[in-house]
């Protein structure tokens, strides 16, 4: 039997996919590890594509399965693709962040859905469809950490994706922020931290990013982490919320482990759009402190804003790039609020009317797809522009770079070049050029 493995993306969106996206986009373990989780022996052939960089070829090869997996904004990619290998006699799965919040939608185009982890629910698919009686729906949400596979990395492409790999301690995240749907997907538990340390040693590399929603959620589990982690002598970054910046034990730790940069989601300078979604920290007065005590111990800081919450104003967001100057920040990322499928705030906006469109592939964080209580979609659209193009001027580069604290060390270049990436990175154009 011949298996193909597939992760979708939306054609029509240019954005990480241009001549910078090497300095941008993080490669994905959503592949590797469904490649992973098929048990050796059970298929002759198993390719693997990553849309991203790769295409979706329907009639080089007969599939008898196809898995696909994806998110909102590539659901219709996903259903074009699922659709076309149904035709060719394909048996098709479907699962990822969409399938598991519209499971019915997509039973519309596919033979089989997985809802939320794919741990349990794909052995358990490959063995039903091996006797000749898969199931339509397999939901195993309860998977302990300590049984994750390691992926297999080496099958994926590393065309046009950073050259850094990724590893997760924790993939879960205790915080409910009404517009994330991680919670949807999985739950905090970490791995056992020899199971961690010993897949960082094995990728012989000296620089990892830790895609763990926030790596310093659990504070002893991270500081037993990072203690073991030390020996190892590696550089990496990972996600974080505002409050580690009043840890000093903690940055103090993370430093020593090889910490050089976290991402954090500020997410709005405006107190009321914080609690409006559930942001578990609010003081916007703080930010610039909570920056300022991450740099002292040499750390970069990477902050996210979303534009579009109930409380924002047109004032407001157009001076995000002066604003965001004086918070010290060594990059920036904005998005526009987004109401994903599963989310409290999808469920809120389509409650109240306030959602404009289902076409999905304009669920993709620069497109207003509901209404805005204070602007228009389409003024909300154009702001979001303008603050990307003044906040990534050549003069803020060039600023924020050179007065990071990694500004007198080798690794400065990675952050200039993070800088030009987002600089580039494509968000006016409307379609997928490649």
């Amino acid at each position: 039997m011949k298996l193909l493995l597939i992760h979708a993306w939306n054609e029509t969106e240019v954005a990480y996919r241009g001549r910078f996206s090497s300095l941008l986009s993080y490669p994905s373990l959503t592949l590797a590890v469904l490649y992973s989780l098929v048990p050796e022996g059970m298929f002759g052939q198993i390719d693997v594509v990553d849309e991203n960089s790769q295409r979706v070829q329907y009639d080089r090869t007969h599939y008898d399965v196809v898995m696909i997996s994806f998110e909102t904004s590539s659901a219709l990619s996903a259903y074009r693709h699922a659709d076309a290998f149904r035709e060719r006699g394909s048996y098709v799965v479907c699962g990822g962040y969409h399938a598991t919040a519209m499971p019915e939608e997509a039973l519309q185009h596919c033979d089989t859905v997985i809802i939320g982890p794919a741990e349990i629910s794909i052995p358990a698919f490959l063995h039903d469809f091996a006797a000749g009686a898969p199931k339509a729906r397999y939901h195993n949400p309860i998977v302990c950490a300590a049984e994750y596979p390691i992926p297999a990395r080496d099958v994926v492409t590393k065309h046009r994706k950073l050259r850094i790999p990724a590893v997760i301690a924790d993939r879960g995240c205790n915080n409910r922020c009404k517009y994330c749907s991680m919670s949807m997907m999985w739950r905090s538990d970490p791995r056992p931290v020899e199971s961690v340390v010993e897949e960082v040693r094995s990728l012989h590399t000296k620089m990892v990013i830790f895609y763990d929603p926030n790596f310093f959620a659990k504070r002893e589990y991270a500081l037993s982490l990072m203690k073991a982690l030390e020996p190892l002598h590696i550089l990496w970054a990972s996600n974080a919320t505002a409050d580690f910046g009043y840890d000093h034990e903690l940055m103090e730790a993370a430093y020593r482990s090889g910490c050089r940069g976290v991402l954090i989601g500020l997410e709005s300078l405006n107190t009321s759009s914080l609690r409006s979604v559930g942001k578990r920290f609010q003081e916007t007065d703080k930010y610039k402190t909570v920056i300022a005590n991450i740099h002292s111990h040499g750390m970069a800081v990477n902050g996210c804003f979303v534009l579009g919450f109930d409380s924002d104003t047109e004032e407001e967001l157009l001076a995000l790039p002066e604003r965001v100057d004086r918070l010290g920040l060594d990059l920036c990322r904005f998005a526009v609020l987004t109401p994903y499928p599963g989310t409290k705030l999808y469920e809120d906006y389509e409650k109240h009317g306030r959602i404009l469109t289902h076409e999905w592939s304009r669920y993709n964080q620069h497109t207003a797809v509901f209404s805005p209580v204070n602007l228009s979609a389409g003024r909300l659209d154009a702001i979001y522009r303008q603050v990307w193009r003044e906040a990534y001027s050549w003069k803020r580069v060039l600023r924020r770079t050179f007065t990071s604290p990694w500004r007198f060390h080798p690794y400065v270049f990675i952050l200039l070049g993070a800088n030009i990436g987002f600089k580039f990175l494509g968000i006016d154009q409307k379609r997928n050029a490649s």
